[in-house]
């Protein structure tokens, strides 16, 4: 059965590197996280030059399964790290519930997320995301905040693009899996980012 990848990568490996976070680990240890976080960098770069956009939260096909691995090798390679980091916070808050106790509800949406990834409406969404994403970029060097507040409204104008279309076809409960993990996620990485009206 083909599975869903609510996959952040390239949303939170650009803002875990816009913010500190708010208890700084040594050298030492902000170094060993770098290391682990590195196979799920290689991986997001692999899967955004194949698919020639920005990861989303939606996006079916076998790559649920290589990402939770990945996810089960990082939660090993930083399990000795007992500084606070934000790259970790914003990892699991991505992945433990997709790749945990929410996996067997995923892979139960995972056939018809993947059937959404292929229409016409939903992929203007994400494009329109990824261009919004790209623009929002160049603010980054000038003005974190700046940066944040753009990602934010890139984000915002994805969810309410992809809502209706997820909804209408998938239905309430698929929905609502992709809402939970996009709040886990940008809780952690944009926490002042409004997403309310777009999740519900």
């Amino acid at each position: 059965m083909k599975a869903v990848v609510l996959g952040f990568f390239g949303v939170i490996i650009n803002i875990l590197h816009a913010k500190e976070p708010p208890v700084k680990c040594e050298y030492s240890e902000e170094k060993k996280v770098n290391k682990c976080l590195q196979p799920m960098l290689d991986y997001a770069t692999k899967l955004q030059e194949e698919t020639g956009a920005v990861q989303f939260p939606l996006q079916g096909g076998a790559v649920f399964d290589q990402l939770c691995a990945i996810y089960g090798d990082f939660k090993t390679c930083t399990s000795e790290i007992r500084c606070d980091s934000l790259s970790i916070d914003a990892v699991h808050a991505s992945y433990s519930f997709m790749c945990g106790t929410g996996q067997p509800q995923f892979q139960k949406h995972a056939g018809c997320f993947a059937e959404v990834e292929s229409q016409n409406e939903y992929i203007s969404c994400k494009h329109a995301a990824t261009l919004a994403i790209s623009e929002a970029q160049h603010a980054k060097a000038t003005s974190t905040e700046a940066y944040l507040n753009d990602m934010c409204h890139a984000m915002d104008g994805y969810l309410k693009c992809s809502h209706p279309i997820i909804l209408s076809k998938c239905g309430e409960d698929a929905w609502t899996l992709v809402s939970t993990v996009t709040r886990d996620s940008l809780g952690v990485t944009m926490p002042n980012c409004d997403m309310h009206s777009a999740l519900f």
